[in-house]
């Protein structure tokens, strides 16, 4: 089951750090656009993704040259999330609609959304 918060807390949220391998963490840009989409919608966010070392992202499936990887140390720029009660069009869009939002790379899936701060526009639907 995952864990959702109001507020995020490397403690209890898991998903900051590899699932397999408790490693890698999440840069502060990810996270603070994150924390941004929770405080604009005002609900509660539940991370289901964020990095991952080279054999949990090739378990689950991920890209060879995943944003989600961690790599020589450098905090992970991507992150897989919900947010309650709304849909991931609506987060999606919401996220298009921010005026650095040529910066992100943004996925909109079946059940979730993929945002990251890769620093050029990348845009895709799975």
């Amino acid at each position: 089951m995952e864990r959702t918060t109001q507020n995020f807390n490397p403690v209890l949220d898991k998903k900051l750090k590899c699932t397999c391998c408790g490693e890698g963490q999440l840069s502060i840009s990810a996270f603070m656009l994150v924390e941004t989409v929770r405080m604009h919608f005002g609900a509660p966010v539940t991370i289901l993704s964020g990095p991952r070392c080279r054999p949990y992202n090739r378990k689950v499936g991920g890209a060879a040259k995943s944003e989600h990887l961690i790599l020589d140390g450098e905090d992970v720029e991507a992150v897989d999330f919900t947010v309650a009660g709304q849909t991931p069009t609506a987060v999606y869009l919401y996220l298009k609609s921010l005026p650095y939002a040529n910066l992100l790379g943004l996925g909109k899936y079946k059940t979730f959304v993929h945002a990251d701060t890769r620093g050029y526009n990348a845009r895709w639907q799975g």
